[in-house]
C-alpha cells in the first residue's frame, strides 16, 4: 500500500506543472516555441484527438499513385519521406513533421518573424473549454503584421490541450482537395 501511495505522490508532483498551467499561458508557450521552431513541442500542446482529426484528415496522402507520392511527401513531410515512414509515426510525430516542412518552405519565401504575442482575454465554455484570444505581431521580410487569434483549448487528465483551430481545419481540407485531383 505504501508503494502505491508513494508511486501517487510521485505521478501528482509529476504531473503538477501541466495542472497548473492556464490556457492564457500555454498560448505564450506556443508562440515561444514557434519563435524557436520547437514542432516536437508544439504538438505536445495539442489535444490528442485533434491530432488524431489532423491526421484522418490528410489521410488520403497515403493513397496517392507511386509517381506523385516521391513528390509530395518530401514536400509536407520533410525529406525522405515515404509511405511506410508515414504510416509508422504517431499523430504527434505526423503532425509536427507537417508544421516543421510548411514553416520551413513559408520560410523560403521570405524571413518569417514571430515578433509578440499579447494575451487578450480568455472566455471560459463550462468547466472543461476555453478559449484565449491572442493578439500576434508577425513580419515576413519587411512587411509587418498583427492578427487576432482565438486559441481553444480543452482541459483533459493531463491538463490543458489546444484544440485543432479552423485554420488548420482549413489548410488540412484544401491540401485533401489538391490530392483528390493526383490521385
Amino acid at each position: 500500500m505504501k508503494r502505491v501511495i508513494t508511486a501517487l505522490i510521485f505521478f501528482i508532483l509529476a504531473t503538477a506543472p501541466a495542472f497548473s498551467e492556464t490556457p492564457e499561458a500555454i498560448s505564450k508557450s506556443y508562440f515561444d516555441l514557434l519563435k524557436t521552431q520547437q514542432w516536437d513541442k508544439i504538438s505536445a500542446l495539442y489535444d490528442i484527438e485533434s491530432l488524431h482529426e489532423f491526421r484522418e484528415m490528410l489521410s488520403l496522402i497515403t493513397e496517392l499513385p507511386d509517381e506523385a507520392e516521391s513528390q509530395v511527401l518530401p514536400q509536407f513531410f520533410g525529406p525522405g519521406t515515404t509511405r511506410e515512414s508515414l504510416k509508422a509515426m504517431d499523430d504527434a510525430i505526423f503532425f509536427a513533421s507537417f508544421l516543421k516542412s510548411v514553416m520551413a518552405q513559408t520560410a523560403a519565401l521570405g524571413q518569417f518573424d514571430f515578433k509578440k504575442i499579447d494575451v487578450l482575454g480568455s472566455v471560459p465554455e463550462g468547466d472543461s473549454l476555453s478559449h484565449v484570444v491572442t493578439r500576434t505581431a508577425f513580419g515576413m521580410g519587411d512587411i509587418s503584421m498583427e492578427s487576432i487569434e482565438v486559441i481553444s483549448f480543452r482541459k483533459t487528465d493531463t491538463g490543458w490541450k489546444i484544440l485543432l483551430q479552423g485554420k488548420m481545419k482549413g489548410i488540412a481540407q484544401q491540401i485533401k482537395n489538391a490530392l483528390s485531383q493526383l490521385k
